[in-house]
């Protein structure tokens, strides 16, 4: 009976392992007219904010922070490709697939006509920046908090495995065996300290195939310097915690000079959850940033590092 029940968990683990791996392998191609992303649009007010999410996130990741949002905002919250309940194509998950898929959403709710403002955390804030460059006409300026800025997959790598072997392993392509078996070992056990419940969750719904294809090449390979110089001259406010182990600030303060127009706010004894950690100081500053110049020359100028 013994043997018997070990062999049921063995042919368990490995069943759940090829029904995630076909589950990403086997998805249809990514066809942007038939493919629309998973949305939510809260408020009416006269300035316009997308909102994007970080890697294995999803638009929850925002609303606990929600009620700090002043009145005057149209919110447009999504689910990136890939990624929370929007389509999980067998695609290429490069940033042009992904910002176009985020421009219909923006078309269909009338975010393109101008006065708007890209919001960005982690992955979000790369696409934040390709999406402000692809469509400045469309946007006031930008918002990225723990923007990652990395020379390559290697400097991940190591990044990450300065904060534990897990983490090391997760943005390691080599072992991307180990994300079919996610549904399994995403359970409390492995959620972080400063992630909460219901948004750790959503990490669940992700593929093998949208992560380390998202990862990679938009992560990894994205030129941030390139993006930067397509903004021009479009204000930037990069929001930064201090104590950022994913994304370090010294990488996101090497930038600085490839903008024309930036402000960057460190935040001491914040890491690379800091929305998370302090909602109310994220939304004023963004209010602050979106304010018009006559209000936030005066009150952002003195926060360059």
């Amino acid at each position: 009976m013994f043997y018997l029940t070990i062999a049921f968990v063995i042919l368990a683990f490995i069943g759940t392992g090829v029904q995630t791996y076909l589950r990403g392998a086997l998805a249809t191609p990514y066809d942007p007219q038939s493919m629309t992303l998973n949305y939510e649009r809260i408020g009416d007010g006269p300035t316009k904010i997308v909102l994007l999410h970080g890697l294995t996130g999803s638009l929850r990741y925002w609303k606990k922070g929600l009620a700090y949002a002043p009145d005057s905002y149209s919110l447009l919250l999504i689910d990136l490709l890939g990624f929370g309940d929007s389509p999980k194509p067998n695609g290429k998950y490069d940033l042009e697939e992904h910002i176009t898929a985020i421009e219909k959403v923006m078309k269909k709710e009338g975010f393109d006509s101008g006065n708007s403002f890209a919001v960005g955390h982690s992955l979000g804030a790369i696409l934040a920046m390709g999406l402000v460059g692809e469509h400045p006409e469309w946007f006031d300026g930008l918002v990225t908090i723990g923007l990652p800025s990395f020379a390559d997959k290697e400097e991940i790598k190591e990044t990450f495995a300065r904060i534990s072997l897990w983490d090391e392993l997760s943005v390691d392509s080599t072992y991307q065996f180990v994300c079919y078996f996610h549904p399994i070992y995403m359970t409390e056990w492995f959620r972080p300290k400063n992630i909460p419940k219901e948004i750790f969750d959503e990490a669940k719904k992700h593929t093998w195939v949208s992560y380390y294809r998202t990862l990679d090449e938009i992560l990894a390979n994205a030129d941030l310097q390139r993006l930067a110089s397509k903004i021009q001259d479009k204000k930037i406010l990069l929001i930064h915690g201090e104590n950022d182990l994913a994304a370090p600030v010294e990488n996101a303060v090497a930038l600085l000079p490839f903008f024309s127009n930036a402000i960057f706010e460190r935040l001491m004894g914040e890491d690379h959850q800091v929305y998370l950690s302090d909602p109310a100081k994220i939304w004023a500053l963004i209010d602050n940033f979106a304010a018009p110049e006559s209000r936030n020359v005066d009150n952002m100028a003195g926060s360059l590092p």
